[in-house]
């Protein structure tokens, strides 16, 4: 008789066992059946909702950027009017690396935004663009600091403004309209 009461308790125990490791399996199965449901249902990211992040990074940075640029201008101006001294060619060096630092910022704040179901080439670009115009400041900085930088207001401006206008036209091809005037030119 306890050897009957030893068999049913194993017989339970293997039973419970199975359904248990049965359960498990179902349960998993409904898991990664709804990770699927939810993958394939998801709606993609639209490019009438990049634009509107892009627009928020944009005004972010705008007044910021146009600030340092017009100070940048100044600075150079200034180093033409005033002979080229030193002093004034690191005032300049400073505020062009702040032009440039900005250009980042707002390069990365753009970066960050997830990239759409299309315009994806389109977007690629004027990341590449704003890389551009944030190096071409920067290296302008470099060389306004170097003291090497011998050229004039327009010199300085033309090194800013090849990149930057690039980066305006990828802006207005992607109809992101807080950012048409970013980086400035002129």
């Amino acid at each position: 008789m306890a050897e009957d009461q030893e068999s049913d308790n194993d017989n339970r125990g293997r039973i419970s066992k199975h359904v248990g490791w049965w359960i498990g399996v179902i349960a998993g199965l409904a898991g990664i059946a709804g990770l699927i449901f939810t993958i394939s249902t998801r709606e993609q990211f639209t490019v009438k909702e990049w634009r509107q992040q892009a627009n928020a990074a944009c005004n972010n940075v705008n007044t910021d950027l146009l600030d340092k640029w017009a100070r940048a201008t100044t600075a150079v101006y200034t180093l033409e009017e005033g002979g080229y001294q030193s002093a004034d060619y690191q005032t300049a060096a400073f505020a062009w690396q702040a032009v440039g630092k900005t250009e980042e910022k707002l390069t990365s704040e753009i970066g960050k935004i997830e990239m759409p179901n299309s315009h994806e080439e389109d977007i690629s670009r004027l990341l590449e663009d704003l890389n551009a115009a944030s190096y071409a400041d920067a290296m302008l900085a470099v060389d306004l600091g170097k003291e090497v930088f011998t050229g004039d207001s327009k010199d300085a401006k033309d090194r800013h403004n090849g990149p930057a206008v690039k980066v305006q036209q990828g802006f207005r091809k992607l109809d992101v309209s807080h950012c048409s005037g970013l980086p400035p030119s002129g």
